[in-house]
């Protein structure tokens, strides 16, 4: 086979998250997120440092994911 009919003969691509979704899932994944930095920085300092760490990587993923969904949402493709 030759790379040309492998390209006719394949199927396009489908992305799992459609585009008009970005808009709600970045609001939404900020929201979280910001909730959850609010959370980290209201927790006592006697608390264990577990709980601290979990609810500082929380608070990055729902901020990481909703300014990369964010960017996709107004163009900015990454």
């Amino acid at each position: 086979m030759s790379t040309l009919t492998d390209w006719q003969g394949s199927t396009p691509f489908t992305p799992l998250v459609q585009k008009n979704l970005f808009p709600l899932i970045a609001f939404l994944l900020l929201v979280f997120g910001f909730v959850a930095s609010s959370a980290y920085s209201v927790i006592p300092t006697r608390k264990s440092l577990v709980d601290e760490i979990k609810s500082a990587i929380i608070a990055s993923l729902l901020l990481g994911f909703g300014s990369i969904f964010l960017s996709m949402a107004v163009g900015v493709y990454v």
